[in-house]
């Protein structure tokens, strides 16, 4: 019992984030908000463009070498492990880590920071809603990001993908790319876009939580952070889980 109420109270603190936040986009709209969502979308996501497409590209590399130095150079086998591999799991689970790593810390610290020099008391001072300046844009930002960026790694490691099975057969890249469009289906599209959806939120959540809970002490801000590192990794692990076992009893 005594476990379990801090895991329900930090449950629960996420998802009343995230529900703010979407009962909330409205704000948006406002100048200084708009900026802060901006600013979170450069550095979450088109900082992260560079190692997003090396991973990539690396990544439906490895899956093609590795199909066809176990199973051989199999057209429709290939592509199909493209879609089960990089399409349903590579692409939403590999964007979602790169930010856990680059925007969770940064997120939970400048919060952390903003909490212990009393600057979020100073908002509410001035009538400006915190949740509104500090929350909103960040989840809203972080959130879209991960499912550009999923979108984004899965189009750069298929095609990477493809382009090295030319190398092992006799077709041309149009024609893999043919086969590729007739092999995956457009709900596996949707689905990980729901699960990218679901990761960013619950990344974003949790590092805006970790940040703005923490006590006066500035030695709080470095715990801030690492739990909201490791919190973010295991909701996206447990959210893959979650996904993985709806694919097969669907």
């Amino acid at each position: 019992m005594n476990l379990a109420a801090p895991v329900w109270r930090n449950l629960s603190g996420y998802y009343a984030l995230v529900a703010y936040t979407f009962r909330h986009l409205r704000v948006l709209r406002i100048a200084p908000v708009r900026l802060v969502f901006m600013r979170q979308v450069y550095y979450t996501g088109i900082e992260a463009l560079g190692i997003i497409s090396l991973i990539a590209l690396l990544s439906g590399t490895l899956v093609i070498t590795q199909t066809v130095a176990l199973m051989g150079a199999d057209s429709e086998l290939m592509l199909r492990v493209l879609v089960w591999v990089v399409v349903r799991e590579l692409g939403p689970l590999f964007a979602a880590i790169l930010i856990v790593a680059r925007s969770t810390p940064a997120i939970a610290t400048e919060l952390a920071l903003m909490k212990t020099h009393h600057e979020v008391d100073h908002l509410h001072y001035m009538g400006i809603p915190a949740r509104d300046y500090l929350i909103v844009p960040r989840i809203a930002g972080v959130t879209l990001c991960v499912m550009v960026l999923s979108f984004y790694f899965q189009i750069i490691a298929v095609l990477g993908g493809m382009g090295v099975s030319t190398f092992y057969q006799r077709i041309s890249f149009v024609e893999i790319l043919g086969d590729f469009l007739e092999v995956v289906r457009p709900l596996e599209l949707i689905g990980t876009l729901a699960k990218s959806f679901c990761f960013g939120a619950s990344i974003a959540a949790i590092s805006c939580f970790h940040g703005l809970t923490v006590e006066q002490a500035i030695t709080e801000v470095p715990k801030a952070a690492i739990k909201a590192v490791m919190r973010s990794l295991l909701a996206v692990f447990a959210i893959d889980a979650v996904f993985a076992y709806l694919s097969l009893a669907f």
